[in-house]
């Protein structure tokens, strides 16, 4: 089901939504999902020329805790 792109887009068409087909591709095609993907969060890291280094690795340690 849904093989093709051209049936992807007449759903699109007809209003169903993007995460709705893709959904259904993956259960009517019995794919299994391994793993979920990472989902990063964008972080605003001040600009000094001084310890920037240090700063984004304290940024970085920060989102990874």
């Amino acid at each position: 089901m849904l093989e093709t792109p051209n049936e992807r887009v007449k759903l699109l068409k007809a209003g169903m939504s993007g995460k709705r087909i893709e959904e259904l591709y993956i259960s009517r095609n019995k794919i299994k999902i391994v793993h979920r993907p990472l989902l990063y969060e964008l972080v605003e890291i001040p600009n000094n020329k001084s310890n920037s280094f240090l700063k984004c690795q304290e940024a970085i340690a920060e989102l990874c805790s």
